[in-house]
This record gives C-alpha cells, sequence and structure tokens, in this order.
C-alpha cells in the first residue's frame, strides 16, 4: 500500500513542523518496538505510558517520519518529518483508513454498544446471515472471525484470532476491514465499546446499523471512564456514527438514551408500542437444553420463533436481531433459521456434561449482567446455584461489591477464584467480593481457591441432581492474564478433565 505521509494526513487538522511528508510510507505504526525504516510513528498518549516518550526509541530503529500532538525536549532533529496534531488518536483513524483505502466503505458495517448484551446479539445476527447466505465477519469479545477459503491462516476455510481489544485500535480495525473485503465478506458485525468510541478506535467508520441495548453504571475507574456520565456520552456517539439505531424500548434509561438524538430510530422490546414487538409463548427446560419460543410483530410481518438460549433478555437479544436483519432486507425464514442456531461462546453456554445438573459458563461481570444471568437459569428450575466467580483485574472496584452482593443473595454456595487479575492484586480483587457477598447474606456460604484448576473439580464434586453450576467471569476467554503474561486456560477443558477421570 503506497502513500506518502502527506497523502494521509491530508484531511486532518495540523501542520508539519519539520520535513515536508513527501516521502513514501512503508507502514504506521503506534508501538515503537515495531518501527522500522520507512516507517510512521504515531505517539499516542495514554493512563499507563505516552508514546511522546518513545519517540527515541523509534527513532532508534529508523523511523524518521512522526505524527505527535508535542515535540519532546531532547527529540531527535534534523533528518526527521514531524506533524503535529491536536489529538494523535484522530489522527491514528484517519491515517488508518486512508493508508488501508477506506475498505469500511466496501462493507455493511453494523455496529453494537450497550453494557450488556451485545456479543450474544452479534452472533443472533451472525447467525441469521449465514442462513441468508451472507458472508459474513464479526469483531468483539470473542475476536475476530469471518470465511476465508484462501487465506493461508485459515483453518477449514474460517480465520479466527482473539484481539486484544473488544473493539481493535483503529488500525487494527481497518487492518481487519481491508483483510475481510479481500477474503470476500459483504457484512462485518462488530462491538462498539465506550473505550473504542473515546479512544477514537471507531473515527470514520460510518454504521450501516447501529444498536444501542441498554446502559447501566460500570467501567467507572481511573483506567476507564471518570464518571458514569462520560461513559453514557461516548456511548451515545454511536448515534452520530449511524445511519440509523436499533434501540431496546425496554432499556432502564430509555429516555436519556434517545434524547437530543436525530438519527433515525427502530425499537424493539417485550413491552407495547415497539417496532419489533415480542411476547414469550413457550419454554421447555431439560438439563443442559432450554428453548423459547415466541412471537415477534413487526411492521412487515408477524412470526413465530424459537430460540435455544435462556432468559427473557435472550428474547430481546433476538428481537434486537429480527430487526437488524429486517433493515437489511433478509427474509423471515432466514431469521427462523438462524434464531433456531444461535448460539454464542461464553454466554449462558452450556457444556455437554454427562450428569444429572447443568453446567454453564457466562461472563457476567457487573450488576446489570449478573441480575441477567440469574434471572436466565431460573428457567432450569434449579434445587441448588453453585458457582466458581472471579472478576477481571484494572477495572471499576464497584463493581466487584455489586456483583458480590448478587452472589450472596442468590447462590447457594460460591468459590472465589481469579480471572485474569492483569495488573491488579488479585487477593483483594477476590476479598472485595466477599465484602459484597457478606453484605449479601452469604455469611458462611463462600470460600477462596484461586487457582481454578482447583475450585472447578471442587464444585462439580458438591454438585447433585437438578443443580445448575455456574462458571463466571471468563466467558470465552481461554487464556489467564497475569502481570501482562497471558496463560493458556479454558474452562471447559478442566470440566472435560474431571469427567474424564475413571
Amino acid at each position: 500500500m503506497k502513500a506518502s505521509l502527506l497523502d494521509l494526513v491530508g484531511t486532518l487538522t495540523g501542520e508539519f513542523i519539520a520535513g515536508d511528508g513527501g516521502a513514501e510510507v512503508r507502514d504506521i505504526v503506534y508501538d515503537s518496538r515495531h518501527g522500522q525504516p520507512g516507517d510512521v510513528f504515531v505517539a499516542l498518549p495514554s493512563v499507563q505510558h505516552d508514546g511522546h516518550d518513545f519517540i527515541g526509541d523509534a527513532y532508534s530503529r529508523g523511523v524518521r517520519a512522526f505524527v505527535v500532538e508535542r515535540w519532546p525536549k531532547g527529540a531527535p532533529e534534523g533528518d526527521v518529518t514531524v506533524f503535529q496534531v491536536p489529538d494523535s488518536r484522530v489522527a491514528l483513524a484517519g491515517m488508518s483508513a486512508a493508508y488501508f483505502g477506506h475498505p469500511a466503505r466496501k462493507l455493511t458495517v453494523i455496529g453494537l454498544t450497550g453494557t450488556k448484551g451485545k456479543t450474544t446479539t452479534s452472533y443472533i445476527i451472525k447467525a441469521i446471515c449465514e442462513a441468508s447466505g451472507v458472508n459474513v465477519g464479526i469483531i468483539g469479545s470473542n475476536g475476530i472471525t469471518y470465511p476465508a477459503p484462501d487465506d493461508p491462516r485459515a483453518v477449514d476455510g474460517i480465520y479466527h484470532t482473539k484481539g486484544l481489544n473488544t473493539t481493535p485500535e483503529s488500525y487494527e480495525l481497518e487492518h481487519i476491514f481491508s483483510d475481510m473485503v479481500t477474503a470476500g465478506v459483504t457484512t462485518v458485525i462488530m462491538e462498539a465499546t465506550s473505550q473504542g468510541f473515546m479512544m477514537h478506535r471507531t473515527d470514520g467508520v460510518q454504521f450501516n446499523i447501529g444498536v444501542f441495548t441498554n446502559i447501566s453504571h460500570d467501567h467507572i475507574s481511573p483506567l476507564e471512564h471518570p464518571s458514569f456520565e462520560h461513559y453514557f456520552a461516548c456511548k451515545k456517539r454511536i448515534f452520530d456514527q449511524s445511519d440509523v439505531v436499533v434501540v431496546n424500548r425496554d432499556a432502564e434509561l430509555f429516555d436519556q438514551i434517545v434524547e437530543g438524538v436525530t438519527t433515525p430510530l427502530k425499537t424493539y422490546g417485550l413491552s407495547a408500542g415497539v417496532d419489533f414487538h415480542g411476547q414469550i409463548e413457550a419454554e421447555e427446560t431439560t438439563p443442559g437444553v432450554h428453548n423459547q419460543r415466541f412471537v415477534c410483530q413487526a411492521p412487515d410481518f408477524t412470526g413465530e420463533f424459537d430460540i435455544n438460549l435462556v432468559g427473557k433478555f435472550n428474547v430481546s437479544n433476538a428481537l434486537c436481531a429480527i430487526a437488524v436483519a429486517d433493515i437489511l432486507g433478509l427474509p423471515v425464514e432466514a431469521m427462523r433459521a438462524g434464531l433456531a442456531s444461535a448460539k454464542a461462546m461464553g454466554r449462558l453456554e452450556v457444556i455437554d456434561v454427562p450428569a444429572p445438573y447443568t453446567v454453564l459458563i457466562d461472563f457476567a461481570h457487573n450488576r446489570l449482567s449478573m441480575e441477567a444471568m440469574i434471572e436466565g437459569v431460573q428457567a432450569y428450575h434449579p434445587k441448588r446455584l453453585l458457582a466458581v466467580f472471579g472478576l477481571e483485574g484494572d477495572r471499576s472496584h464497584e463493581r466487584r461489591f455489586d456483583c458480590g452482593e448478587m452472589l450472596g443473595r442468590y447462590m447457594d454456595y460460591t468459590i472465589l477464584s481469579d480471572a485474569s487479575p492483569r495488573m491488579d492484586n488479585p487477593d483483594q480483587i477476590l476479598a472485595d467480593i466477599a465484602t459484597g457477598i457478606e453484605r449479601g447474606g452469604g455469611a458462611g456460604k463462600h470460600e477462596t481457591i484461586r487457582d481454578r484448576h482447583v475450585s472447578i473439580p471442587k464444585i462439580l464434586d458438591m454438585a447433585g441432581p437438578g443443580d445448575v453450576v455456574l462458571l463466571v467471569g471468563k466467558g470465552a476467554v481461554t487464556y489467564e492474564e497475569v502481570m501482562g503474561v497471558n496463560y493458556p486456560f479454558d474452562e471447559r477443558d478442566v470440566v472435560a478433565d474431571y469427567f474424564a477421570k475413571p
């Protein structure tokens, strides 16, 4: 991909304070360790590291072109080209889109935001698209997946990789879009997080359809958002980047979500007066299996659908997917087939076990998702609820106490275990959750075993007929992140090993 720095920054606000930008750019980098001669280094500020501190390192690796917010004292001079901008994250997004030839414009892009429901809804939409014969890719917390039969990285014609962020950095996002276009993908479904909006990762991407599932207090911490108002404002940016937005009418803060919005809206929900109205007709549950049948009354049709996912919230997610599919012009029969086959790894995911009880894996990590999970598992009419639970580190401390209270209120027994503490103190994370359990009335009904290799077999030893075992906090994540290092770990393997023993 050939372009000069002048070409890449042509639409940006800024100025050259050294050089003229005429030289050809080999690639764009924002990690100095990856810099090579011919690259342009974009210095990104962040809470933990400031890219401006690594200009010298990039220079030592042969980089001579830089996009910065400031040129620090002591930085190299003489043979450098420097373009100064007000916001280097905005610059990275614009440059990346230009570098890859604006690939998002060649795709139908569906963006989903909300505190919960993004991943499951994404996979339901994906299932409907596939049932319609649409060549579809997905980007989100479960990684990047799309059909790529000619890609040597693909397995059985499907390329999959785990992304570092639910919404990738703008350069990575544009690179993914470009690869998808090359592979023949026509539609991409992506989770658009508040962090993604805040850090300008989706700048320049116009969503053909946006989705806003709900909003609740979460992601408020020194490493995330300073306040709920800031978090909410970042979420609402999806309205500015979408041709039409599908909104959950049942969301607790619906009026605030749509306040001041001029973007065309479509609503869905289980309450009356919405564009896509659902009504649950029947539920059927056996150990490890749950089917819900519901009727959707849409502007142009009324149909009956089945979904093999628990909880009213998943009927809501299904209604959202139907709304998106209808806007895309997909047939009702494809909606029906997609819903019947839809599933999302790590979201009330049923693990098939040779036992008279149900084992589920979920990623519940805040009050709202805990409430939804607990509501959902009631469909199994559990004799007891047993849980292994933990929370990721470097995230809001408030959620630790909130989740703990829910555990104390509803679980018959909980074992607290690590779930990627990252750079945080794992003992403190679990101690805070335990405090919440005590507040919720769970005194004497919990213990701490940090290693899930130990805690999962123990909770399975405790389980009996009719119980539901919940492995919560990791979801689809198949590694354990500790002090910047990822260690392979999959709860499914631990469960399989348990039942493989004689």
